[in-house]
């Protein structure tokens, strides 16, 4: 099967990417160019996090082997091994501590963005959030679990976006089991594995839309439960 590149095809719309993205089952094994994954791990980066924190960490999955041995973390799902790549989305609730932190305000002063006293109490802010012990910070709960894995779904969402518009099939997946994901690939035992993507070419008939609620069983205007449209 050839590939069709986005210079082939043209890039879709993203109305029309959401309109047509099915989760894929089964893959055909076809490479993705390295052009086209740049654009879609990019995509991601560019994504929104608190505090610009970017709390995420992407372990990209090509090599057979490593697919296959995935698969085995991942309840013997096929299309692990089938997809082109398998992007495993992590995140890093100490990273901030680490240098995350120190980078970001110096991203921010090269980028113009903000002054020395924006900069100090964007540290002191932050330092005060995720630094704190368990409880109630400034009207605030803190889970740093809860926190970081809101920040890398905007960051994993954005690149299966970024992906179907390039005209690949997706599969993004929850059914692993978190410790042996991290045996496999050497991820730290404090890092948490959020979700995994599989991009590539599906094989086979796409699946038939599965319909989706009525807006007024789940959009409300202004208070829960009052009727929007």
């Amino acid at each position: 099967m050839a590939m069709t590149t986005m210079k082939d095809a043209g890039e879709k719309l993203l109305s029309e990417a959401i309109k047509d993205r099915r989760a894929t089952n089964n893959f055909e094994d076809v490479p993705i160019p390295d052009n086209d994954l740049q654009k879609i791990i990019q995509a991601g980066l560019e994504a929104p996090s608190g505090y610009n924190l970017q709390p995420w960490r992407f372990v990209v999955v090509r090599e057979r082997e490593q697919k296959k041995k995935l698969r085995g973390a991942a309840f013997g799902q096929p299309k692990v091994e089938e997809a082109s790549a398998v992007i495993v989305a992590c995140g890093d609730p100490d990273g901030w501590k680490s240098g995350d932190l120190e980078e970001m305000l110096k991203l921010a002063k090269e980028h113009g963005f903000g002054g020395d006293q924006d900069h100090d109490a964007a540290r002191k802010a932050v330092s005060g959030f995720l630094g704190s012990a368990p409880g109630k910070v400034a009207g605030l709960e803190p889970s740093f679990g809860l926190w970081v894995n809101r920040h890398v779904m905007i960051g994993l969402t954005t690149m299966m976006w970024m992906a179907e518009a390039l005209g690949y099939d997706t599969a993004p997946m929850e059914g692993f089991m978190e410790d042996k994901v991290r045996e496999v690939l050497h991820i730290p035992e404090r890092v948490r594995v959020v979700a995994l993507l599989a991009v590539g070419r599906r094989k086979g008939p796409d699946k038939p839309y599965g319909g989706r609620f009525d807006t007024s069983r789940t959009v409300f205007a202004d208070e829960w439960g009052k009727k929007i449209w």
